[in-house]
């Protein structure tokens, strides 16, 4: 995580620009004064840096808030860079030149927000490692959309220098997690969804890809007949799934044990060379009664009501939490910069968390504003938001 550390942090009078970056404002924590959020803007993009004064240490970090950063850790870094410029005690730092992947900016690399209106049809792989598997669907469907869903960062950097090597302008790639990408994309839209060798987790089976709920959003998004392809060396993964498929009142499907397909990652590969079993599960979805119904309920936005400043004044008890059946909202805790007020949350699906923080502005008009855009928009997300509007705005 990109830091300095100083004996004493000196900071400018706010607001105040330089290369490129503005720093609006430092606001504390308002029950911890050796907290505070600077946020920064660049390029029509917001994040903050967290201050934080280390009493038992006698020294003070500014740093990256990691839940609030959307921009590659390059640009954060030459943030940092402008403040520990600034300093006379400064300690230590790691801010030294950024390296290919902390500069990591691609036209083929998209954030969820870039699919909230996706119409078009596609192909989707979800956790596609080496990306052999996602190119060849790119090249052999070059009239189609791809979309390669990916969480470990070294996979997603090595298929974007594949993708310019090779010239594809059809395949995007995406670091999300897959069950909410899928939650907010209309029906019957995705020609095939395939899950080549998920991470199992037999032991912590909640943080696995394929669920019940997975599964019925899947088959929402698939067009009729189209495929949902999990392929899995797991016995234990591949039954458990198997089994859900089976709880599904109405379910068309075929499974296949040791079958080649048409490309090999080198991971199956090294399976096969240890014999491992290689087993096939491919369901076809069904034509469903109400796909315009489905297609539209994931466009709800989220929206704000003037919010009551006694409301923030008045309330100290942090953190707040707030459990219901299928959402939860956690209200971590607020800061301050005279007028304006930031609630740090986190909230959504209990499996699925969002991170987010809320600036609220206080002045003629109120200005109300998700930092770094709206969270996505999930059923969970949308539950949570609206209760906490109703904590906000009550009389």
């Amino acid at each position: 995580m990109p830091h300095f550390l100083a004996r004493e942090v000196i900071l400018p009078t706010f607001p105040f620009e330089e290369n490129g970056f503005t720093f609006m404002y430092e606001a504390p924590q308002h029950n911890d004064s050796t907290q505070s959020l600077i946020l920064v803007k660049h390029n029509n993009k917001e994040f903050f840096l967290r201050k934080h004064k280390r009493i038992k240490k006698d020294n003070t970090i500014i740093k990256c808030e990691k839940s609030a950063a959307k921009e590659p850790t390059g640009i954060i870094k030459d943030a940092l860079k402008i403040l520990s410029a600034k300093q006379t005690s400064l300690l230590s730092h790691n801010l030294n030149h950024n390296s290919p992947r902390q500069n990591l900016q691609s036209l083929y690399l998209k954030n969820m927000e870039d699919f909230l209106d996706f119409t078009s049809t596609c192909l989707i792989e979800i956790g596609f490692g080496s990306g052999r598997h996602l190119l060849y669907l790119a090249q052999n469907n070059p009239t189609c959309v791809c979309i390669g869903v990916e969480i470990h960062k070294p996979s997603i950097e090595q298929i974007l220098r594949q993708i310019e090597i090779l010239g594809l302008n059809n395949l995007y790639i995406i670091n999300a997690d897959a069950r909410t990408l899928l939650e907010i994309f209309p029906s019957n839209i995705a020609q095939g969804i395939y899950i080549h060798f998920p991470i199992p987790w037999n032991k912590k089976p909640h943080r696995r890809v394929f669920s019940q709920k997975f599964l019925q959003e899947s088959l929402r998004v698939l067009d009729e007949g189209k495929t949902l392809h999990l392929r899995s060396d797991d016995d234990i993964y591949f039954k458990d799934s198997l089994t859900l498929a089976l709880l599904e009142p109405s379910i068309s499907f075929e499974v296949h044990k040791n079958t080649a397909i048409a490309i090999v990652s080198k991971y199956e590969a090294r399976w096969k060379k240890q014999q491992k079993n290689i087993y096939d599960m491919k369901i076809f979805a069904q034509k469903t009664q109400d796909n315009t119904k489905n297609a539209q309920k994931y466009r709800k936005k989220i929206l704000f009501d003037k919010i009551l400043r006694k409301n923030l004044d008045n309330y100290t008890n942090f953190p707040y939490k707030k459990i219901d059946k299928d959402w939860f909202l956690h209200i971590d805790n607020l800061y301050r910069a005279g007028d304006i007020y930031v609630l740090a949350l986190c909230f959504g699906d209990f499996h699925q968390p969002q991170n987010a923080f809320l600036q609220i502005v206080f002045a003629e008009p109120q200005t109300i504003h998700y930092i770094n855009g709206d969270p996505i928009p999930t059923q969970a997300a949308i539950k949570a938001h609206a209760h906490l509007m109703e904590i906000l705005t009550q009389e």
